[in-house]
């Protein structure tokens, strides 16, 4: 099957590239773009990055009416999502997105669903409809409590109305933003990207080496830049631990991120820590230090934790406060989810954060 053409397709292209680009936005492989046209709804494969929709084939088409029908009747079955996707050049044996039944629960012609960070640093509040409120006073949206992503929170929606919504606040999760053109539906987004950021002055945090070698643990610093702060601001590290917040958060990290103090035994905690499978320890605090990635942590490992250093930086800028962490039930339900473990296959290859 050949991609659409016209200008439509390409204004499509260029905003899933745009916001995919945009690390506030979308980290790594996270979030997805949809577009309704003759019949059928193009969007993001699972395990594919956004910021290379215009540099190569990221999208694949599913029949629209025939998933609207299964999700409009509440029965479509998650597995099915692969046997509805369909084929094109360069994206043989692709699926979907195990978003794709929100998308086409919703009528406007383009979906935009981010892991906004300015979102998220409200959205994991224990006050965050409350919080949320206050900042989109006037504002037409619907807030959805958190639930497991793909057909449980498309069931959620679909009984709260969400059809015909041009914003949803997803709780511990991200945003989805609808309208009639994907430039439309940009422009939305970012208009409640403004009202919800939070001004921040970050500061320049380097990872500050240690006095012993890491060699044979199988742990490197990340290339995260100020995200060091993780574990070099005070706030930051009483918090960052616990990061079982946001689904893509335990995808990559595992239900929490070890903090460890620095010293001569730090080499054979690392070694012990490698030895269970990823995503569990793919990333280390190091007090005072900086952050640690495993050299097999999953593409995207670095992208993840650069996002979540903003998210949590906003989150205390906002006030800080309780914050809704994942139950063990919630937690397991992601780690054994067959969606993500698709997803976790296709960006295997790990080593892409460390220096």
């Amino acid at each position: 099957m050949a991609y659409p053409d016209g200008a439509g397709w390409r204004d499509f292209l260029i905003c899933s590239e745009r916001i995919g680009r945009d690390i506030s936005l979308v980290q790594a492989a996270g979030g997805n773009s949809s577009i309704k046209t003759d019949g059928r709804m193009w969007i993001k494969a699972s395990g594919t990055w956004l910021a290379e929709a215009v540099a190569r084939p990221i999208m694949v088409p599913v029949d629209l009416r025939a998933m609207r029908a299964r999700v409009m009747a509440g029965d479509l079955d998650e597995g099915e999502i692969a046997g509805m996707t369909g084929s094109v050049p360069g994206m043989e044996g692709m699926r979907a997105s195990v978003e794709t039944p929100f998308h086409a629960l919703m009528d406007a012609p383009c979906v935009l669903h981010v892991h906004c960070v300015a979102t998220l640093a409200h959205a994991i509040s224990a006050e965050a409809e409350s919080r949320l409120a206050t900042r989109l006073l006037g504002l037409d949206w619907l807030w959805q409590p958190y639930i497991k992503p793909g057909v449980p929170l498309t069931n959620a929606l679909r009984e709260a109305g969400a059809a015909g919504s041009r914003v949803v606040v997803l709780g511990s999760h991200g945003l989805i933003v609808a309208g009639r053109t994907p430039f439309a539906a940009e422009a939305r987004l970012r208009e409640i990207r403004k009202r919800l950021q939070i001004s921040v002055i970050g500061t320049s945090t380097g990872f500050r080496p240690l006095d012993i070698s890491l060699a044979g643990t199988g742990y490197g610093p990340a290339n995260i830049g100020r995200a060091h702060a993780l574990a070099r601001d005070e706030a930051l590290i009483a918090i960052a631990g616990e990061c079982a917040i946001a689904p893509d958060f335990v995808v990559f990290f595992g239900p929490r991120i070890p903090v460890l103090s620095p010293g001569p035994d730090l080499p054979a905690a690392l070694t012990a820590l490698a030895r269970q499978p990823v995503p569990l320890n793919a990333a280390v605090i190091v007090e005072g230090h900086g952050v640690l990635i495993r050299d097999t942590a999953m593409r995207g490992t670095v992208e993840l934790l650069r996002g979540y250093h903003l998210v949590l930086e906003q989150f205390l800028a906002a006030g800080g406060g309780e914050r809704r962490v994942f139950s063990n039930a919630e937690i397991d339900e992601l780690l054994g989810w067959d969606a993500e473990k698709y997803r976790q296959k296709l960006n295997r290859g790990g080593g892409d954060g460390a220096v």
